[in-house]
């Protein structure tokens, strides 16, 4: 599967996650993780959809963001807008902590799995740039980076 097809699944798939007012060229940018990483996005988008639905939340929260930073897996939910206002209201706080523990969880998992290929891996630094991954692929950018 190419990122493209990944990111057409989870956006048909879980739709109801997502705000119905991005663009595609909002989708382009709104996830943004290697292949070793798809299936915890996925077990999150699954549990996090079940979480809402159980709770009457469904488009109240929308995830805004799925990217790698600094070698870490970052996941970004926030209350979905209300018409008419200028600020996020409240956020009900037993579905955030909920959100949260399972996002930590999702993320904990993802520190300990390659971002490239879903091996066992851990968290790599070369250059003050960082990265998820297995030996293999740690060895690969190390040889990339020495190329250059």
């Amino acid at each position: 599967m190419t990122h493209d097809e990944f990111v057409n699944h989870i956006r048909e798939r879980y739709a109801d996650l997502f705000d119905p007012a991005n663009t595609d060229q909002d989708w382009q940018y709104l996830i943004t993780i290697g292949p070793g990483w798809w299936p915890l996005v996925e077990e999150y988008c699954a549990k996090s959809q079940a979480l809402l639905r159980q709770h009457g939340e469904i488009g109240k929260w929308f995830l805004r963001q799925i990217k790698e930073k600094i070698g870490e897996l970052r996941i970004y939910v926030r209350p979905a807008p209300h018409e008419g206002l200028d600020f996020d209201p409240p956020v009900p706080t037993a579905v955030q902590e909920l959100l949260s523990d399972l996002r930590s969880e999702i993320v904990e998992r993802a520190n300990d799995t390659c971002e490239e290929c879903g091996e066992p891996g851990g968290l790599r630094v070369i250059d003050g740039w960082y990265r998820t991954c297995c030996d293999r692929h740690f060895e690969e950018w190390q040889q990339r980076k020495a190329s250059k």
